[in-house]
């Protein structure tokens, strides 16, 4: 029970890590430099873990000569993940922002395990499965509270779903981020050295495009004054990925993801209605209380049929 918990906990990260990003970006002026300055501070902790660990990552670099291109995408998509979630948070609030992902990772992994993508088994798409990504895409329906009118008796207009739309979007990032990771760290032999490893692709990936943001004066060199804690997103950014590669073996992937995913939609839900780091305030409903039930039931038949 204390393991399930500690998963729970886990997932409970990723909202208060995009909302403390997004405070940061409001001191720095650019998501692009806000991540930046997140994934520095990931690749530290991380680094400092193993250095505790005496864990040695140069030695095992001989072990990717050879293989496929593709593992090295995961930092890419973290990159486009953290980004994407910065730039999404104030505008459509935080449990959409932690919902909307969720069904573009459930698709995605759907993709993945019926094709057998980067080398995983091939997992037919069985009634079961299909049935519980229907139940997601329901669950979303409820928790967006379908159909929804805005000021005036007029519906969302499409700005605001092409929101949505990259939110479905980064999940699917996320997903493919998850199984790319997940083969490295089989080649690595150590799921913590292949998430810093990842890390570090991001982080030059964000110093390139920070290095072009600040050469158009579209940033801060320097972040104006702020609370000390908006610079804890990359702390809590290096215990995500510690904690569910820990965590994942122990108590196994399928219960590991569900359990994340709850901490996170419970958290996200919190947040938002307290209106925490300038996410819109929203009272909860009961088409929402069912939507979130539907969307974790939904996930896990898909992970568990």
């Amino acid at each position: 029970m204390l393991l399930l918990i500690c998963a729970v906990l886990v997932g409970a990260v990723v909202p208060i890590q995009t909302g403390i990003n997004t405070r940061l970006r409001q001191s720095v002026g650019s998501p692009i430099i806000t991540a930046t300055y997140s994934f520095i501070i990931a690749v530290a902790s991380v680094a400092l873990l193993m250095a505790i660990a005496r864990n040695n990552l140069l030695g095992r670099l001989d072990s990717l000569i050879g293989q496929p291109w593709w593992l090295w995408l995961g930092g890419f998509m973290g990159v486009a993940f953290i980004v994407g979630n910065i730039v999404i948070f104030p505008r459509i609030g935080a449990v959409q922002t932690v919902i909307l992902p969720i069904l573009g990772q459930t698709f995605m992994g759907l993709f993945v395990d019926a094709f057998g993508l980067f080398h995983y088994p091939s997992i037919p798409m069985t009634p079961a499965r299909l049935g519980g990504a229907a139940i997601v895409l329901l669950g979303v329906a409820c928790v967006l509270e379908l159909p929804r009118r805005g000021a005036g008796g007029r519906t969302e207009g499409a700005h605001t779903w092409a929101w949505r739309c990259f939110a479905v979007a980064i999940g699917m990032g996320s997903a493919t981020q998850t199984a790319v990771n997940g083969q490295l760290g089989r080649v690595l032999d150590s799921p913590i050295l292949a998430g810093e490893i990842s890390l570090v692709v991001g982080l030059v990936l964000l110093l390139a495009l920070s290095a072009a943001v600040i050469w158009r004066g579209n940033a801060k060199v320097r972040p104006a004054s702020g609370p000390w804690w908006m610079w804890l997103g990359g702390v809590l950014g290096a215990a995500f990925v510690i904690g569910g590669a820990t965590l994942a073996p122990i108590i196994g992937t399928g219960t590991m993801v569900i359990a994340s995913i709850s901490g996170a939609m419970i958290t996200g839900q919190v947040l938002e209605l307290r209106g925490a780091f300038g996410a819109p305030r929203t009272k909860i409903s009961a088409i929402r209380i069912i939507g979130l039930v539907l969307i974790f039931g939904g996930v896990s038949l898909v992970r568990f049929s």
